[in-house]
């Protein structure tokens, strides 16, 4: 008789701290012990800036499937599509570290729009090693300070199975 069973994992935890302007790389014992390591920051200063001033001052000219050629405001705001570029490049960073056996388990905390972005940004291997979302913004504190949130919000909300 055989059983399938999943590969054990690294024993190591890296927390993402992100939004659309900034991701910061933690890593800690799992579960998450005392000590939370920052390892790495990525910016996105797109993210930051406001839609004018990214943007020209009047509509685009695109084209659509069976509609032709139009003028208009594209149906991605400037919110979504500066999450949805930033992602693409913290996942890819997030991969690396799955593919060279860096962690075992993964954190992520994000404001709402950003943790929704990611979560479909997420490949499947890489989706099986999420065991908590964090549906806050807190990019803004340091590693002492989001260490204390991180036990508190792990043991009100256990891990998903």
């Amino acid at each position: 008789m055989t059983y399938k069973r999943e590969p054990s994992r690294q024993p190591v935890a890296w927390v993402l701290v992100a939004d659309r302007a900034r991701a910061r790389f933690f890593q800690s014992a799992w579960p998450l012990n005392s000590k939370l390591d920052e390892i790495a920051t990525l910016v996105h200063p797109e993210g930051q800036a406001r839609e004018q001033d990214v943007l020209t001052d009047g509509p685009g000219r695109f084209a659509e499937f069976a509609a032709g050629p139009h003028s208009g405001e594209p149906r991605t705001d400037h919110r979504h599509r500066t999450a949805m570029d930033f992602a693409q490049v913290v996942v890819e960073r997030l991969e690396k570290g799955r593919v060279s056996n860096a962690f075992g388990h993964l954190v992520i905390v994000a404001p709402a729009l950003y943790l929704g972005v990611l979560r479909q940004t997420l490949g499947g291997p890489l989706a099986k090693l999420v065991d908590h979302e964090i549906s806050k913004d807190l990019t803004h504190l340091s590693a002492r300070e989001l260490l204390p949130m991180l036990k508190d919000d792990m043991q009100l909300n256990p891990a998903k199975s």
